[in-house]
């Protein structure tokens, strides 16, 4: 049975716990959530016994018959936490999966994490033995549309209420980081006495706590993202960060897209790249081929020029500029030309 998440509790308290859950998806606030509140509903009902298995390269499959079969020494039920990541079971896993939901035999609880899964996935035969005799849940990123309405419904747990402008610059200023909005909303509720959160009440009492990072300033400029590259760019000049802190992490990183371009143009796959760069973020990976189907070698390497001469900016006598300059070295990653002076 598929279930959105804010379903789960109600379904726990209706039936009880499951056999079998699997939680997928790249947010990890509401996967932890979930997660925890299987481990709080079966402790409350008496099991004490928690197995982890992390399938790793060269995982043994056979570890969770065998986990499940085995009698326990202090308890009859047992929580199995199967963790996955972003390994796939493979025709041996898949063939343990189905056998485990075809053969549920114990009072065990199986609880199966992974990274998000494609419809291809979610068309296989294990899959499907898990969803019918289980829980399935699929965990998707809240988009900055419905960020609000989430920041709402989670001041409702508090008994408050928060209106929409005060809802919209929480989400503004956490820039998607649900666990940042999570933390603020918990914060507000704590520090206003008043059952009505409002805009003022925000602006007081909210850190700004949007993650202007330097690798994600990059990522926003192969992926294109203008507005939010030039936000975190000012934020982070706005925090005192000198621009060579940022020039050092960014040629390091772009060294690295330089080279990767190169074995790329010279046929090497991508996934393999990827791998070998140990790049497994699906929304870095997304910014990367984004860049890469921007710009041939030949521009990458002519804007490695461009980059060098900001280092000389940064250096000289002309710092007063640099921040300008690097602005118009991110926006020509992100393929907009703009006059610059070497």
């Amino acid at each position: 049975m598929q279930l959105r998440t804010e379903q789960l509790p109600d379904e726990i308290e209706r039936k009880g716990l499951s056999p079998v859950y699997l939680i997928s998806g790249d947010e990890p606030l509401q996967l932890n959530e979930a997660t925890d509140l299987i481990r709080l509903k079966a402790r409350e009902q008496g099991v004490e016994e928690r197995i982890v298995l992390d399938v790793a390269t060269g995982f043994d499959w056979n570890r969770l018959i065998e986990e499940s079969a085995s009698m326990s020494l202090f308890a009859s039920t047992r929580l199995i936490e199967l963790r996955m990541g972003s390994s796939k079971p493979g025709r041996d896993g898949g063939k343990v999966l189905t056998k485990y939901a075809e053969q549920l035999a114990s009072n065990n609880i199986l609880l199966i994490t992974s990274d998000r899964l494609d419809k291809r996935t979610q068309q296989s035969k294990w899959y499907k033995s898990l969803n019918k005799v289980g829980v399935t849940i699929h965990i998707w990123p809240i988009d900055v549309t419905r960020l609000p309405a989430w920041i709402r419904q989670r001041v409702q747990k508090y008994n408050k209420h928060i209106t929409d402008n005060a809802a919209q610059l929480i989400a503004d200023r956490v820039e998607g980081n649900l666990l940042a909005a999570s933390q603020e909303i918990d914060k507000l509720c704590l520090l206003i006495d008043n059952n009505e959160i409002t805009a003022d009440d925000v602006i007081s009492a909210v850190t700004d706590s949007a993650r202007y990072d330097v690798f994600e300033l990059i990522e926003c400029a192969y992926a294109n993202e203008t507005k939010r590259l030039m936000r975190m760019l000012n934020g982070l000049k706005s925090e005192g960060m000198e621009p060579m802190a940022i020039y050092g992490a960014l040629m390091w990183d772009y060294r690295r897209l330089c080279s990767m371009a190169y074995h790329f143009n010279n046929g090497l796959t991508l996934d393999k790249l990827f791998a070998e760069y140990r790049i497994w973020d699906n929304k870095r990976k997304q910014a990367i081929k984004s860049i890469l189907n921007r710009h041939n070698v030949k521009k990458l390497h002519a804007l490695l020029r461009q980059a060098n001469s900001l280092d000389r900016k940064i250096k000289s006598a002309e710092k007063h500029t640099a921040w300008d300059a690097m602005l118009t070295l991110l926006l020509a990653f992100s393929g907009h030309n703009i006059n610059h002076s070497n």
